[in-house]
């Protein structure tokens, strides 16, 4: 763990702009041993974690097999804890500050239950006439992304980490509409937002698409632009027609057709006057001036 903290603290300083999250430098290995696991309600991993120096840089690489092989956090419950509170890091971007702020917010007010600690949610069981129960929620893991970032966390799942008999339907029931009307709009939230983040990441990639086509496009238009090979002229203009025609004898056929192109062989003269040839409801005109120069076929 020495050796990855080492390697990652490298890799940021070489490229910083390589790293989406400049803040999580400042989650130092204290901060994660004395504040941020007691939140969690954690505490007694602490010696591990401090012995280990795991920081920010660390905690977004862990997996359950290193919680498991380095850090001592063998309980599956705990290990799925501490993945829900790293993943919550992420979502503010690994900025303490803004984690601070919006547990302020929700200290006296039940909203944005996602960002809880341990001791928030006990004050919240007590709010809920369960204070004989809220006790038993201190060092149990449990806490606001856990609840609300894990689905099959649920009511039933609380109760057991309260201690609530089964035989207790009426406190079970209650605490199950309690959780519920704290939680569901909370994953709602979550949910609409992850569905807009990944519409605007769409919608961003098919515009740098786009763009990238459009800029290909200018870049060779200006290119040839500055050259000179782009000559508006009048003159330049009938050449490419006249090579054009000479060059599509084949293509006329196939449009005018066997039987047309005969027809046109035979009614075109080498003079000076037009000559005009009819098939169906449409005219087609033909040009001659001594030597045929250019032939226009003008569809009606």
């Amino acid at each position: 763990m020495h050796r990855r903290k080492l390697r990652l603290a490298i890799e940021e300083h070489r490229n910083p702009s390589f790293f989406l999250n400049p803040k999580i430098s400042l989650l130092t290995h204290i901060w994660v041993v004395e504040e941020w696991l007691p939140s969690l309600g954690l505490a007694m991993y602490s010696e591990h974690f401090k012995s280990q120096l795991v920081d920010g840089r660390v905690l977004d690489t862990l997996t359950k097999k290193d919680l498991e092989k380095h850090l001592h956090v063998c309980r599956k419950f705990h290990q799925v804890s501490v993945i829900h509170a790293i993943h919550l890091l992420r979502l503010v971007k690994f900025d303490k500050q803004v984690l601070i702020q919006r547990r302020s917010h929700s200290e006296h007010m039940d909203l944005d239950p996602v960002v809880w600690t341990n001791q928030r949610f006990i004050r919240w069981v007590k709010s809920i006439d369960l204070a004989e129960y809220a006790e038993n929620l201190q060092d149990s893991g449990v806490h606001g992304a856990l609840v609300v970032l894990e689905h099959s966390f649920t009511a039933d799942t609380m109760a057991t980490a309260l201690g609530i008999p089964t035989s207790k339907n009426i406190i079970r029931r209650h605490l199950t509409t309690e959780l519920n009307n704290l939680i569901q709009p909370a994953r709602m939230s979550l949910e609409a937002e992850a569905v807009f983040q990944s519409q605007k990441s769409r919608k961003r990639n098919v515009g740098h698409s786009s763009a990238s086509r459009t800029g290909s496009l200018g870049h060779s238009f200006m290119r040839s632009y500055s050259r000179g090979t782009l000559d508006r002229s009048d003159k330049r203009y009938t050449s490419m027609r006249f090579t054009t025609w000479k060059s599509s004898q084949g293509s006329l056929t196939r449009a005018l057709g066997l039987k047309m192109k005969q027809d046109l062989h035979q009614s075109i003269s080498f003079q000076s006057s037009p000559l005009t040839l009819k098939e169906g409801d449409g005219h087609r005109r033909v040009k001659s001036q001594g030597d045929i120069e250019t032939l226009t076929v003008t569809p009606v």
